[in-house]
């Protein structure tokens, strides 16, 4: 399953070049990858289908395998590694052709984003085992 969700763009306007998304996830060795993808443009999107109301925001645009996507993370739910490595991409920011942050800055996104996960994922699977376990 990929949680992926579905935008709605309203309009899109030309990104000023140099503009990246940057995404982060593990490797087999459980080494932090970061990945760069270019902005095409950026779109002023709504989420389809949430109940909270209607809520814009603006999104880059960036080409993936399959086309153009919404920046976004790529979470895929139904996939467990048995190595404990967390292969889900998960973005981290953009990267402004002005400032240049540095790796080190990114690097240390992912890791504190890499963690967040795992926690979550901690908490999920021990609320899950303490319902089974009252049922």
């Amino acid at each position: 399953m990929n949680e992926s969700k579905s935008w709605k763009i309203l309009q899109i306007i030309p990104a000023q070049g140099g503009w990246k998304a940057v995404h982060c996830q593990e490797s087999e060795n459980k080494e932090i990858e970061i990945s760069n993808r270019s902005i095409i443009c950026w779109a002023l999107v709504e989420l389809v289908g949430e109940s909270a109301g209607v809520q814009t925001q603006v999104r880059g645009i960036e080409q993936d395998s399959n086309g153009l996507a919404v920046v976004e993370d790529s979470i895929h739910t139904a996939k467990v590694w048995e190595d404990g490595a967390d292969r889900n991409q998960y973005f981290l920011g953009y990267n402004d052709p002005d400032a240049h942050k540095e790796s080190d800055y990114w690097i240390k996104q992912a890791n504190d984003r890499l963690r967040t996960e795992k926690e979550k994922r901690l908490q999920k699977k021990t609320g899950q085992a303490a319902f089974r376990a009252a049922s």
